[in-house]
């Protein structure tokens, strides 16, 4: 009588799932994948540049003889009040881990600033970006 001493364990398809998770991690293209996609889950549309450029600008109303455009400036050195509900969404989304930039763009007529500022966030080996925090700078209201 022979008895079969080899044995073949399957891991179970939660670690496999696990692994396969790991794996795809340590790929740039997965992991840049993964960021699009978790990134779209969390905070809705991608744009990108030129598509924040023009949604900003558009929040704007037309006026004759008026260029609508936004203007952008990163975040640290941002002066204006940022309210707090627009700094915990800020914070959120610097631990998330997903965004390489954080832009302050504010909506204007040539050169003359104007309210609502957004908080915008490019993806991390991506050239899109997510909206994070919009408000009314006039009145410190959170959208």
């Amino acid at each position: 009588m022979t008895i079969n001493t080899t044995v073949t364990t399957q891991p179970p398809v939660s670690d496999m799932a696990a692994r396969a998770r790991e794996i795809a991690r340590r790929l740039p293209g997965q992991a840049r994948r993964q960021r699009l996609d978790t990134a779209r889950l969390e905070y809705g549309p991608l744009y990108t540049l030129a598509e924040i450029h023009q949604r900003v600008a558009q929040t704007l109303p037309q006026k004759l003889g008026f260029i609508r455009r936004a203007v952008f400036q990163p975040i640290d050195s941002y002066q204006g009040l940022i309210p707090d509900e627009a700094l915990i969404k800020y914070d959120d989304a610097v631990r998330g881990g997903l965004f390489s930039a954080f832009t302050v763009v504010t909506p204007t007529y040539f050169s003359q600033k104007q309210v609502d500022p957004w908080i915008v966030a490019q993806v991390d080996g991506a050239e899109v970006y997510a909206v994070i925090a919009q408000w009314d700078d006039s009145e410190d209201v959170m959208r």
